[in-house]
């Protein structure tokens, strides 16, 4: 009879688990194995893998670093990745089975694991180690790492090669290395696809598009797609169709990172901090569903030691009360913190700004929300669930209230300043620019509240604006 209600309790345990792990997101870094038949991915700082179909996830390694940009080799034996095991990233592979993790790259640079060789002999990878960044590869015996392209002033970066021709594709612009969050971009630096024939001599430009065209990966038959955000602004998934550049996806949310199965017949990619994968032959695309289980099988108390690491605050308005945030989680207490409370939110969620409304009594925050800050309101005293007043795929952020308490002015995405009424709470948007930088559209009323001064990008210089409202 015991054994019987040890299974049952077990049985719960697992079950609370599973519906908490489906919830999972900020997988990154998905790759295939050659057939599609197998995910690997990084979360929680580890590689895990998980049939491409879905299901559950089984943890690869358990490294004291972060373990980021897997890439399965064509023959299916191996893993490598970048790991910061022991401060900065270095190249690493293991045994696609299991087994024993190897150290290939031994630099203080950062070495980012790009794409395999086709007889699956080496591995290409960026690194810092000589200027700016550059491409490399390193065999698996771990013999001294070897510099693809001569050209002092290159910033080789996304190498992968063809299986046929054995051109060695690539970018080469800090655009497509160091600003892939800024999409929309137009100029001179943008990167394109392009190509080396270390065997013909042969330089040849895929691209030309004067946005972002990046993140090339072929098939086994050389088949390339890669991704553009010339259609929308946002980055899709692209090939050439009888030579001609065609996108695969219209996506409102920009994917990353695509990978490509090597028997062609499955991308796989992230989008809005999750998984999804692409089937070629029937151009559609899917969220591949994970079970990530944590071994957090029993709950307990958790201290929350503040001191130092407070990232937000706000003073009530009657001077009475201070509302802050330490590590994601929202705070109120007596203005000489004396008395310090902590305000129950959404569990996983993390709070990033607050502000205290006109009635001494309401808070304003920003909160994550399937990956997006979104806006919301508390009572301060505890009493009441959190009310939810946006509902974007795109972060709500910069909140500054204005001198009579009765609107807030905010950053959504990356073009709209926008006005919220704090009695109906209904959002306006007063200003389309370019908010992209972290302090671009921080806000402040003038002392009458009828004017917004901030600052925007406009031919990438940040200068500062007025707006009446």
């Amino acid at each position: 009879m015991k054994s019987n209600y040890l299974i049952l309790f077990l049985f719960a345990i697992l079950s609370n688990e599973t519906l908490r792990a489906q919830d999972a997101y900020f997988q990154i870094d998905p790759t295939l194995s050659p057939d599609g038949k197998v995910i690997v991915f990084s979360y929680d700082g580890d590689l895990w893998k998980i049939p491409s179909t879905g299901g559950e996830a089984l943890r690869l390694t358990g490294m004291d670093g972060n373990e980021t940009l897997p890439r399965i080799s064509p023959d299916g034996q191996w893993i490598a990745f970048s790991s910061t095991q022991f401060g900065n990233k270095d190249v690493y592979i293991m045994p696609m089975a299991g087994g024993d993790v190897k150290q290939l790259t031994f630099h203080d640079a950062a070495d980012d694991v790009d794409s395999w060789s086709w007889d699956s002999k080496q591995i290409h990878f960026t690194s810092s180690r000589y200027n700016r960044f550059s491409g490399y590869t390193v065999s698996i015996d771990g013999d001294t790492p070897r510099r693809l392209f001569e050209h002092y002033f290159n910033n080789v970066h996304n190498v992968t090669t063809h299986p046929l021709t054995s051109e060695i594709f690539f970018n080469e612009s800090w655009e497509s290395k160091n600003f892939t969050h800024r999409k929309r971009y137009k100029g001179d630096y943008n990167p394109d696809i392009k190509s080396y024939n270390p065997k013909t001599k042969t330089y040849k430009e895929y691209t030309s598009y004067n946005g972002k065209d990046f993140w090339a990966t072929l098939d086994k038959d050389g088949n390339l797609y890669f991704v553009s955000d010339q259609a929308n602004g946002e980055y899709n998934l692209y090939t050439f169709k009888n030579d001609q550049k065609t996108a695969l996806t219209n996506f409102k949310s920009s994917i990353g990172r695509p990978q490509i199965s090597a028997n062609g017949e499955k991308i796989v990619f992230n989008k809005d901090y999750q998984i999804f994968i692409y089937d070629v032959a029937t151009n559609k695309t899917n969220k591949v569903a994970i079970n990530v289980y944590k071994n957090n099988t029993l709950s307990k108390s958790q201290d929350f030691k503040v001191k130092g690491n407070i990232s937000y605050f706000d003073v009530s308005p009657d001077h009475e009360k201070l509302a802050f945030i330490s590590r994601g989680e929202l705070f109120v207490s007596d203005i000489k913190g004396k008395y310090v409370k902590k305000i129950n939110t959404s569990p996983s969620e993390r709070i990033l700004e607050v502000k205290w409304l006109k009635d001494n009594r309401t808070l304003l925050f920003n909160q994550t929300a399937a990956g997006y800050t979104n806006l919301y309101t508390i009572s301060a005293d505890g009493t009441s669930t959190e009310k939810r007043h946006t509902n974007e795929a795109k972060n709500n952020k910069n909140l500054a209230l204005s001198h009579d308490l009765k609107q807030a002015s905010y950053i959504s995405g990356r073009d709209e300043l926008r006005l919220i009424d704090l009695n109906t709470f209904k959002s306006t948007t007063v200003v389309k620019d370019e908010f992209w930088d972290l302090y671009a559209g921080l806000a402040s009323f003038s002392p009458d509240d009828s004017y917004l001064l901030y600052n925007a990008y406009r031919n990438f210089e940040s200068d500062i604006f007025t707006y009446h409202i």
